[in-house]
């Protein structure tokens, strides 16, 4: 199920305790009104208060939220160790005239491996391919085809995640910015 499809489940569930305690509230105001016996509106109420809290724990339980869009707790880690490790493959490599480091290179194979393993397409599995093959053996890399591989990667792994083309476009233009940006100048 798509994180958007369990999240209105959440929300749905939600709305009907909320329904519900209020249903009973109005009960309770009713039998009170007619002097009638309070505890069936009261268990009502808490049935409804009950309903609200456990959808409110599985909302914390199951749901992270990246760039202000709700995803899966497992897919918000896969995010930002993605974005990370994108991010690191790029840091020595976009400096003039600097060889890419071995910590680099690691980065654009971690990158490489979560592709691989988080069951993407092939598409991107070819381009993760083509970032590491620039990344590891060349001296000098294209960082503007690394660039344009990891902005494809990410636009692949955003349409599995949510249906929403504003969602995948607001996800999509964060982690690029966020695995692309120069890292910080070290103060002296």
């Amino acid at each position: 199920m798509l994180a958007s499809t369990e999240a209105i489940l959440i929300e749905t569930i939600f709305g009907l305790g909320a329904l519900i305690a209020v249903a009973g509230l109005g009960g309770l105001i009713w039998t009170k009104r007619r002097q009638h016996a309070l505890r069936p509106a009261m268990t009502v109420i808490l049935c409804g208060v009950g309903i609200v809290v456990i959808a409110s724990l599985l909302n914390v339980l199951l749901f992270k939220t990246y760039a202000g869009v709700r995803v899966k707790k497992n897919q918000y880690y896969e995010i930002t160790s993605l974005t990370t490790n994108m991010h690191a493959s790029l840091a020595s490599s976009q400096a003039p005239n600097q060889p890419v480091s071995p910590q680099d290179k690691k980065a654009s194979k971690n990158v490489t491996y979560l592709i691989a393993h988080t069951n993407q397409p092939a598409s991107s599995k070819r381009w993760a391919q083509r970032a590491q093959t620039q990344l590891v053996s060349k001296k000098t890399p294209d960082v503007t085809l690394v660039k344009h591989a990891y902005k494809i990667i990410l636009k692949n792994y955003f349409s599995g995640i949510t249906d929403s083309a504003k969602a995948q476009a607001k996800l999509n233009a964060h982690a690029y910015q966020h695995a692309t940006q120069r890292p910080a100048k070290p103060t002296k």
